[in-house]
């Protein structure tokens, strides 16, 4: 028995409809091979960097302790959250304007019956797309997402036994040294609070394997957007909890008829959840469970209108991260 996919080109006439035929070739019965197992995203733990690369990167609105235990509450209430204006204006459009170097390699990810899409080759990144990427998997922004969320992707973030106790930034407070306390007047004349990290990696380490935790990780991938582009639901991609980073770019104008968008639904069941259109310089975050599963919409011929008012957009990117405890 031979299996065919195929990939049909959309329908763009409203006056004609599509017709398929399907049958079977019959002949002589064949070993089948072994099941192809798909390998996963690389996984790693936080990179050591400290609270600075924050106050390099985020908008000074989300550093602010008040504004993340709102962030936090609402959060929980929800499962999910749209930061909007998450980078720093600066940053941001820097971040834009390296995103559109010729220099950058972009391959072709699938299996079409998976997924289509291309994903950005790190080593040819010019050097600010790469400092990003630091930022998704630093330390400092582990913690800033536990407190963002109430999970604990960090060792100074409180557990569910603990949490009455304070919030993990409280806890890097009490374990701070004098240096720290230094640099945190040193920003005293700024509108918000600075938060707290550890500077010794490895006694934050060390704290973590005496506490007996698991190591949180992440795993992530920068991906371009254009028209003919999708990912699909597949049977083992709902496997463990974890949180979903989304953050866009070059999506101005982006209207949802043209796809592109991220849906979440139930195993099994057809009805959405929740959905994510791709907006300039939002940080989408995401909560979802084993039985949660999620797709990128295709993107229609629809999208090609927009290359009149953007001839240099043929899509738009996005910078894809999941969060493991």
């Amino acid at each position: 028995m031979l299996l065919m996919l195929f990939q049909v080109s959309e329908i763009l006439s409203e006056e004609k409809c599509r017709l398929s035929v399907s049958g079977w070739f019959h002949g002589p019965p064949i070993e089948r091979p072994a099941r192809y197992i798909e390998a996963p995203l690389p996984r790693s733990p936080h990179i050591p960097y400290d609270h600075e690369i924050l106050y390099e990167w985020v908008n000074l609105v989300y550093l602010d302790m008040d504004s993340q235990a709102q962030i936090q509450e609402e959060f929980e209430e929800r499962s999910e959250i749209l930061l909007k204006d998450f980078l720093k204006k600066e940053k941001f459009q820097l971040l834009c304007e390296a995103l559109e170097n010729k220099d950058i390699q972009w391959s072709s990810r699938g299996p079409p019956n998976k997924r289509l899409y291309e994903t950005a080759e790190e080593d040819s990144l010019p050097d600010i797309l790469k400092n990003f990427l630091q930022f998704l998997r630093s330390e400092a922004l582990f913690l800033l997402l536990s407190n963002f969320t109430g999970l604990k992707l960090h060792f100074l973030a409180p557990s569910d036994e603990d949490a009455g106790e304070g919030r993990a930034a409280d806890s890097a407070a009490h374990s701070s040294s004098k240096s720290e306390e230094e640099e945190t007047e040193q920003h005293a004349d700024s509108s918000t609070s600075q938060p707290d990290q550890p500077d010794n990696i490895s006694e934050a380490q060390d704290s973590e394997t005496q506490n007996g935790s698991s190591t949180p990780m992440c795993a992530g991938e920068l991906r371009c957007w254009t028209n003919g582009y999708y990912t699909l639901v597949h049977d083992n991609q709902a496997t463990e909890f974890a949180l979903d980073l989304l953050f866009y770019c070059g999506c101005e104008d982006w209207d949802p008829e043209y796809g592109g968008f991220t849906s979440y639904i139930a195993k099994g069941e057809d009805e959405e959840l929740l959905t994510v259109n791709p907006e300039d310089n939002c940080l989408a975050l995401v909560y979802r469970d084993k039985e949660t599963m999620k797709f990128v919409k295709y993107i229609n011929h629809r999208s090609l209108a927009r290359l009149k008012k953007h001839p240099s957009r043929r899509g738009f990117w996005d910078f894809s991260f999941v969060y493991y405890e």
